[in-house]
């Protein structure tokens, strides 16, 4: 299950290069390029947010193993900052930028939390 929580960034990265430093405003925004692209791709009706059924939809074309419910739930759950149980752009970038590191740590904080 921890895996399926950083899937959506790292895959919809995957074309995007790597670099020695991540904060640099030019990897940055090929990132985000590279980020609308794969986004664009899985958001079929083009409203600018991925549903559950858009993500379930493009798990092959992002090439997603675990296609389970439990891994679209995660993803949804780990993005939907505002808990509107779908996923805008602004959210999956938010999670690109911030790094899957640490909102892997704001996750595990807010499940804390909630307990």
């Amino acid at each position: 299950m921890k895996n399926s929580l950083i899937l959506l960034p790292v895959l919809l990265l995957a074309a995007c290069a790597a670099s020695s430093s991540p904060t640099d405003p030019e990897i940055v925004g090929r990132k985000m390029i590279g980020l609308q692209q794969k986004f664009d791709l899985i958001d079929t009706d083009g409203d600018g947010f991925l549903t559950r059924a858009e993500i379930v939809a493009g798990f092959d074309d992002i090439g997603v193993v675990d296609q389970s419910p439990e891994t679209v739930d995660a993803i949804i759950d780990f993005y939907d900052f505002n808990k509107d149980g779908k996923l805008s752009l602004r959210e999956t970038q938010s999670g690109a930028v911030t790094g899957p590191e640490e909102l892997i740590r704001q996750y595990r904080a807010k499940k804390e939390a909630a307990q």
